[in-house]
């Protein structure tokens, strides 16, 4: 989800509207992240309320972070 108001908020939103486990957040406002650059910087919320900024790092290394994060979700099922 990229946004480019508050995205937080609006990732806490769309998370509890759509009953979801977890939201990926990247504000696409911020530099050296978003679209155009080879890094990126999200925050993972999860349904529990915790929020999980990642520093900025490569964009392969941010996808490696939500597929553990995920699978730790599917194997807490």
């Amino acid at each position: 989800m990229a946004v480019t108001d508050d995205a937080i908020a609006s990732g806490r939103k769309k998370l509890e509207a759509k009953d979801l486990d977890m939201i990926v957040v990247n504000d696409a406002t911020e530099p050296g992240a978003g679209f155009g650059v080879d890094t990126n910087r999200v925050t993972l919320l999860l349904r529990n309320g915790h929020d999980e900024q990642l520093p900025l790092m490569p964009k392969l290394e941010v996808a490696d972070a939500i597929l553990d994060r995920v699978e730790t979700l599917i194997g807490g099922r």
